[in-house]
């Protein structure tokens, strides 16, 4: 478990400290966290519940031309298909492909945090469950979740186009990601005609491709399969991002002064309220969903202890929080049912298969 407390202590072990360090100091930090977070997601061994999945993805697209692994991708993991494909046309492993999606999803996140009122703090609540159990277990999820957080680090008005393309090039991965869309007529206060305009041809256009490349089927297998299954720790992730916006109501007025995405948040806040009742439907689609939401947890704690109005009163809240997510980070590793498919820790090169494998590596 090593690697977990890492992650999560190095972060927060930075935002108490007492030496508040210069601007090329900080950037170094946040480049050494980024990094080892890319490196404990991308050189895992045998970590995540879904590990044996993805590597039958890599052995596909490595006995695979291009037209195959698209094929294969079926709409849904396209990106992420030929990732698979690139990197086996390069001798390297499945190593290489969960580098770049932890690159992916640490860019994002760190990108988000930095702008939030207290960025550490950020990143250490983000730390116990998006990195160490998402990133590191739901890899194709987790690289489209990054590309929400570094659009969402970039959106507001006359930044919507980026935070659209963004989001599109995420959902090549993950194609639930479009259901963030939305999001993007937030930034301001009107909603513009053309966004109505546009929303017609673009559900329209993209009915129509899906019907055409004959994958409309292939998604109402998936979603007949994930409404009958249940994830025994949904509800639980579906109540931890409520948390944050209950406690919220409570400084509502003040946390509008300092948050200059308020719509954005609010209505996250609002689908988080909502997705309570829906859990009595499917804790699996409900859990898968609520990824998108967690981007609440990040942004509402480090502004519920920037809005207090003493030193004191920041500094009990944050030390709350952060033992906070400690105890989620020891709940989760040590009592969690699925805790062997992370725990032990490996990783390469210390216990592994070589980075440079043979035709099918892993198998």
């Amino acid at each position: 478990m090593w690697a977990y407390w890492l992650l999560f202590l190095a972060p927060a072990g930075i935002a108490f400290s007492p030496i508040r360090f210069d601007k090329n100091v900080n950037y170094m930090l946040w480049a050494m966290v980024g990094l080892l977070g890319t490196l404990l997601i991308g050189l895992r061994y045998k970590v995540g519940g879904d590990w044996d999945s993805y590597l039958v993805y890599f052995a596909l697209a490595q006995k695979g031309d291009m037209s195959t692994i698209l094929i294969v991708g079926q709409g849904n993991a396209s990106l992420y298909m030929f990732l698979n494909w690139a990197m086996a046309q390069l001798g390297l492993g499945i190593y290489a492909v969960n580098l770049v999606c932890g690159a992916i999803v640490m860019v994002g996140l760190v990108k988000f945090c930095q702008k939030q009122p207290m960025p550490w703090i950020a990143l250490a609540v983000a730390m116990p469950y998006l990195v160490c159990c998402v990133a590191m277990g739901y890899t194709r999820q987790a690289a489209a979740l990054g590309f929400l957080l570094w659009g969402l680090s970039i959106l507001r008005k006359g930044n919507e186009h980026k935070f659209f393309g963004l989001i599109l090039i995420g959902s090549l991965l993950h194609i639930s990601l479009l259901v963030t869309l939305p999001l993007m007529v937030l930034t301001r206060d009107k909603i513009l005609w053309r966004y109505y305009l546009l929303s017609g041809p673009l559900v329209a256009g993209l009915y129509y491709l899906f019907s055409t490349i004959d994958v409309l089927q292939y998604y109402a297998v998936i979603y007949e399969y994930t409404m009958t299954r249940e994830s025994v720790g949904g509800a639980i992730r579906a109540y931890m991002n409520l948390l944050p916006v209950i406690v919220s109501f409570f400084f509502w007025d003040r946390i509008k002064r300092i948050s200059p995405d308020l719509k954005i948040i609010k209505w996250m806040g609002i689908t988080a309220i909502l997705a309570i009742p829906l859990l009595s439907l499917s804790t699996t689609m409900v859990d898968r969903f609520s990824l998108y939401l967690m981007p609440l947890q990040i942004a509402l704690w480090p502004r519920l202890i920037a809005i207090q109005r003493t030193k004191l009163s920041r500094s009990v809240w944050a030390s709350i929080i952060t033992v906070y997510y400690g105890l989620i980070l020891f709940v989760w590793f040590n009592f969690a049912v699925t805790r062997d498919e992370w725990v032990p820790y490996r990783m390469w090169p210390f216990t592994s298969e070589p980075i440079y494998p043979a035709l099918l590596p892993m198998f």
